[in-house]
């Protein structure tokens, strides 16, 4: 499997921190047709790749830190099971069980017409089972599911599931946003909720009014003012929808005018959350972010484009911690491979306060576990004029930090 995500947590309720990692299928590419596409829609003839799809990988982890391959868990028996290309985790208790479930948005390999999201619920008998067929209201819909989260939406006290809808079946759509409404059981209905065009997409509460708006990441090369696609925040009209005429519109940055990634936290202890974007060029050059400040009242103030690397892979994942542990959150980040390097892999932004970021680059920056038994790590920036060292937090608190050395050193790890 290619790995596109990961997530942390303890699924199985025992006190040590899970990984469940998703990715996509393998396909048979000639070096040449490579060199001939710029996005996934254009492999395999620009239609859904053929082959065997695979299921998301679970270690579980132990007392002693070392991880246990724990696949026979996941059961899926869809005729045609796992996934062509999983592009987030959402993982919530969705059937209130006390157990973590997890539903994946899949925009599929080989066309833009996407491929049906995967549902795994938890089973009494420690088991997760693909559970589309039973419980979602349309088991094979089709989607380009790019962005996905979750959240209360309509405040019924239970955990529903947002996805973008994008691609050619959802331009003749009045709708780009797709909504599965939990009826408490589990039980996902899906439902039109609005939006606009979209590949990023986050669920949070920005205007403290107590409900979740959805903040987007749009196709800026191809904005103009009679398109929906745009990068900004679609408003909760209280009910669990989102109009396209109730939104704000953040500034865009044409030259970094793809988004992958959206996410929001309070960057200046001011409650209320900003807003972080990851930003790429076209096709998926380099890898920026962009930062912007809530004022409240619906008025924000955008900060700029801070440039990681011009060439490098592109921000997938968004982390907030207090690394330095000066009270306030900084920003790590996990990169997708570009050129064969991840340059920008394990970049950390270190909150100086005032919006002014420190870039500490992964080779500025030396990680060390020290007790995986005691679950500590210390990691050491080494910047430019001096070296800090700072004591850290417990596994769960920093997973993050911790995730790229988890990989390289994986296979020393696994239990037989």
């Amino acid at each position: 499997m290619h790995k596109e995500t990961w997530h942390g947590n303890d699924f199985n309720n025992d006190g040590y921190t899970d990984f469940l990692y998703v990715g996509g299928m393998r396909f048979n590419t000639s070096p040449e047709a490579k060199k001939e596409f710029y996005e996934t829609g254009q492999l395999c003839g620009g239609k859904p790749c053929p082959g065997p799809k695979q299921p998301p990988e679970l270690w579980l982890g132990t007392e002693t830190g070392k991880l246990i391959r724990s696949n026979h868990l996941i059961i899926d028996n869809r005729e045609n099971p796992g996934l062509s290309l999983g592009k987030g985790t959402q993982v919530a208790d969705y059937n209130n069980d006390g157990v973590l479930d997890f539903f994946i948005n899949d925009h599929g390999t080989g066309g833009d017409n996407g491929w049906p999201d995967s549902y795994y619920l938890s089973q009494p008998d420690g088991t997760w089972l693909e559970s589309s067929d039973t419980h979602l209201s349309h088991s094979n819909f089709m989607g380009f599911s790019h962005g996905g989260a979750n959240g209360d939406i309509d405040g019924d006290g239970d955990m529903d599931v947002v996805v973008t809808f994008t691609g050619p079946t959802s331009y003749n759509q009045p709708h780009r946003l797709m909504c599965w409404m939990n009826d408490g059981t589990g039980f996902l209905n899906k439902r039109k909720c609005g939006g606009a065009d979209s590949f990023a997409l986050e669920l949070a509460d920005l205007d403290g009014d107590g409900d979740l708006d959805v903040l987007i990441g749009g196709h800026e090369f191809e904005y103009s003012s009679n398109k929906s696609a745009f990068t900004g925040i679609l408003w909760n009209n209280g009910k669990g929808k989102f109009p396209k005429h109730k939104k704000t519109l953040l500034p865009m940055h044409k030259e970094w005018g793809l988004v992958p990634e959206v996410s929001a936290s309070d960057l200046d202890g001011d409650g209320d959350l900003d807003i972080v974007y990851t930003r790429v060029r076209k096709h998926y050059h380099g890898a920026a972010m962009q930062i912007i400040e809530n004022l409240g009242n619906k008025k924000f103030k955008d900060h700029g484009i801070f440039v990681l690397d011009e060439n490098g892979g592109y921000i997938r994942s968004i982390f907030f911690r207090d690394v330095d542990q000066d009270g306030d959150n900084d920003i790590y980040l996990e990169s997708h491979e570009a050129h064969g390097t991840v340059i920008t892999d394990g970049t950390v932004l270190l909150n100086n306060g005032n919006f002014n970021f420190d870039i500490v680059k992964p080779d500025e920056a030396l990680m060390l576990v020290e007790d995986r038994t005691d679950a500590k790590i210390t990691i050491k920036y080494k910047k430019r004029t001096n070296e800090v060292t700072d004591e850290a937090q417990s596994v769960e608190d920093e997973i993050a930090a911790f995730e790229a050395e988890l990989e390289a050193e994986l296979d020393a790890m696994i239990v037989k």
